[in-house]
């Protein structure tokens, strides 16, 4: 305790340098900055200064009962528990009888009880005397006063005849075993009172409670001393017309102190299964808590903080011990899981708060769901005060009051990429494109000088990306550039946020069309036919076949790379050249292996191999994912010169098959280790690059027959999913690529980026 006259300072320091969910923060997760020693305000009011002073005189003065030796002291507050005198700091005597030692000190208020060696009879003559040990462990008031010593002070001596009869169970009339909801009252005759010491009270295990011959856990009991009562706490309120049962055993066959027991210490005997009289009136509150769903009071969250609303004609059940689980709650943010990390209960406002672990932001589509337990009442269910269960509730719609977020920048282009028909412009961000108001098809004027025009078709928003499907194919010798003219009103490249993305003048656009296939031998014309028997010279000549139109390179397993370049992938030592990840099957044939040869920085080729639903580089028997795309893409024009990309970005679309939309899927990549790569690096929704091929995002690195082989797991929906939905297809793009070690866990250049 702090005194009047202390000098206080507090200082605090923030556990983490970013969001820490153990910090002091707000509901929106913003972390309190650490401060320095800062002066405390002392209202600590004039110190106690009196002693404790042992009451000598009256009902009070020193009296022993059997091997009790009770001591009182008159203070303003009570005697301090914690650090009591020890037992030798007491002596007591008896003329002329056996001797009497102190075993044990206990101090409860303002009284001091000495627990004897033996019992006292009711003829001796008793004294005590008290000498103060040196030290702490004294006896004193709980300002740290110390009562003095004293010598030889009378003991008055109310041993009568002692008591050893044991409490007895009363199972007869009006105080016989009855039951109230949740509530089973024993009642016991004795000379004296119950032992009603909460160190003492009997253990919930040592009652067994049936209701309708099934078990009803006991989780808390209480004992009223003069009442001569102990009142069982059930797990399961009883209902109306149910039959119920008590029975109890005594833990020991002596005295024990956790047993149900009088003043005197005699145990009350164990019994068996003994009726209890079902006092649960059918007027009994039996109607659950009702969800309000409809408003001021429907669900709603803001940040971190989901709260949701009940009727009912009582409070809801705040017990700690009986707060519903967090498994119960199923919380989907745009569709994405948001796991709940904690459940608090306000009984008299009849809420139910859950703490997400994800802060939901300005706009997000939120929905929960609960589901109760089990069929019946639960103790960790939400319920009232009357134990009746909430029913469970599928997913309803959550008002999100989550203030707009203070994002005032605009998307900026990141690279333009053109494939066949198909321009990706992507944005960098720290949020996602507005999917649902973006620019029209004719805000865009795409370029390819002395070619065929191009229009855009169709616009497509996804994550950071707008993609423009073309009127036309572009081929891989064309050059192709870029326009695209904000509209008025609200149909315009945005993000989530409302920040338009500027205009774009003659942007220059990549273009990654693969080249046609280089034409084969010049058919060999069949020869004239004969003329048959005769003369005439100058033989008629037939007319050429047309020459053959060009066809597409063949893609037999549909992930997106023809055959012709997965036919040279180069795998693992003792793989044929084809099977770049040596599981014998040519990755022409496989839709769940792709191969292509990426271009590396100094314009030499490299093979490069992914595999999906990848159990070390091989595919699971029976799955039936697939990979439907792999291309090689420019590296973001915001990229850090610190992370050096070799082959650029590896960008894939993969779907999941029968695994359930929203589940993590593995993948691997085989690349050459010359390219000198040190993890397989992403970019996340906030800017973050990770290396997922290392253990912290549950990868790794590996040396595979010669080559270097990353494994990596990213969740459909999830953080590193460019489309963050949770729709069964994994869209991604990474770098295999090298990042001094000496920087990582530094900040970036980059405003908000960290390397993780």
């Amino acid at each position: 305790t702090v005194t009047s006259a202390e000098t206080v300072t507090l200082s605090y320091t923030k556990p983490t340098t970013g969001n820490d969910t153990n910090a002091i923060q707000d509901a929106a997760g913003n972390d309190a900055a650490s401060f320095a020693a800062t002066a405390v305000q002392n209202n600590t009011s004039a110190a106690d200064t009196t002693p404790p002073v042992l009451i000598t005189t009256g009902e009070h003065r020193p009296k022993v009962t059997g091997n009790q030796l009770t001591l009182t002291y008159t203070d303003e507050s009570n005697l301090d528990a914690a650090n009591t005198a020890a037992a030798t700091a007491f002596a007591v005597s008896s003329a002329g009888n056996a001797a009497i030692s102190v075993n044990s000190v206990s101090v409860s208020g303002k009284t001091v009880t000495l627990t004897l060696s033996r019992t006292v009879a009711t003829a001796e003559t008793v004294t005590v005397s008290y000498t103060k040990p040196t030290g702490d462990n004294v006896i004193q008031d709980a300002a740290g006063n110390d009562a003095v010593s004293f010598s030889d002070q009378a003991v008055t001596h109310s041993t009568s005849a002692a008591d050893t009869t044991p409490p007895a169970l009363i199972i007869t009339g009006d105080s016989r075993p009855k039951v109230t909801g949740n509530q089973l009252v024993l009642s016991f005759s004795d000379t004296g009172n119950l032992d009603a010491d909460a160190t003492h009270k009997p253990a919930s295990g040592a009652f067994t409670v049936l209701v309708n011959g099934v078990a009803n856990a006991v989780t808390n009991v209480t004992v009223q001393a003069q009442a001569k009562t102990v009142t069982l706490t059930l797990s399961t309120a009883v209902t109306p017309g149910q039959t119920v049962t008590v029975a109890y055993a005594d833990p020991t066959t002596g005295n024990d102190t956790n047993a149900i027991q009088d003043a005197a210490g005699n145990d009350a005997t164990s019994f068996a299964a003994t009726a209890v009289t079902n006092d649960t009136s059918a007027s009994a509150d039996t109607t659950p808590p009702v969800l309000i769903t409809e408003g001021a009071k429907a669900p709603k969250v803001n940040a971190s903080t989901l709260v949701l609303s009940f009727s009912d004609m009582g409070n809801l059940d705040a017990d700690a011990t009986h707060k519903p689980a967090i498994g119960a709650f199923a919380v989907m943010v745009n569709g994405v899981a948001n796991a709940v990390t904690n459940v608090s209960v306000e009984p008299q406002a009849k809420t139910v708060t859950l703490t997400l672990s994800t802060a939901v932001t300005h706009g997000q589509s939120v929905t929960v769901a609960y589901a109760d337990p089990t069929a019946g009442n639960d103790a960790n269910a939400i319920q009232d005060a009357a134990g009746n269960d909430a029913p469970s509730f599928a997913a309803t719609e959550v008002t999100n009051n989550t203030p707009a977020a203070t994002d005032t920048t605009p998307p900026v282009i990141a690279t333009a990429v053109v494939t066949g028909n198909q321009l990706v412009l992507a944005y960098n961000d720290a949020s996602n494109l507005d999917a649902a108001r973006t620019a029209a098809a004719t805000a865009f004027a795409v370029s390819s000088a002395g070619n065929a025009a191009i229009s855009v078709n169709s616009v497509a928003v996804s994550g950071k990306t707008v993609t423009l499907t073309l009127s036309r194919d572009v081929t891989n010798a064309e050059t192709v550039t870029l326009s695209y003219t904000k509209p008025t009103g609200d149909n315009v490249i945005q993000d989530a946020a409302g920040n338009d993305a500027a205009n774009l003048i003659d942007q220059v656009v990549t273009n990654r069309t693969p080249a046609p296939p280089s034409p084969g031998p010049a058919p060999v014309a069949p020869p004239p036919p004969s003329s048959g028997g005769g003369g005439g010279g100058g033989g008629g000549g037939g007319s050429s076949a047309p020459a053959p139109s060009p066809l597409r390179e063949p893609d037999t397993d549909g992930d997106g790379v023809t055959d012709a370049q997965e036919n040279k992938a180069i795998g693992p030592t003792g793989a044929a050249v084809g099977d770049g990840n040596r599981d014998n099957v040519q990755d022409s044939k496989q839709a769940a292996v792709a191969s292509y040869s990426a271009t590396t920085a100094r314009g030499s080729s490299t093979s490069v191999t992914l595999v999906v639903d990848s159990k070390e580089g091989q595919v699971n028997a029976d799955s039936t994912a697939r990979i439907t795309s792999l291309v090689q893409k420019e590296v973001p024009i915001q990229m850090s010169r610190a992370l050096e990309a070799p082959i650029a970005l590896t960008s894939f679309k993969a779907t999941l098959g029968t695994a359930a939309a929203g589940s993590s899927e593995s993948f691997s990549l085989y690349a050459d280790p010359k390219i000198g790569a040190n993890g397989y690096w992403m970019q996340d929704g906030a800017g973050t690059w990770v290396n997922l091929a290392s253990s912290p995002y549950g990868g790794k690195m590996v040396s595979d027959g010669g080559r270097l082989r990353l494994d990596f797991t990213i969740q459909d929906g999830g953080r590193f999913d460019a489309d963050s939905k949770a729709d069964g297809i994994v869209t991604a793009s990474g770098a295999v690529a090298q990042m001094p070690l000496s920087i990582v866990g530094q900040a970036s250049e980059l405003s908000g980026g960290f390397w993780f």
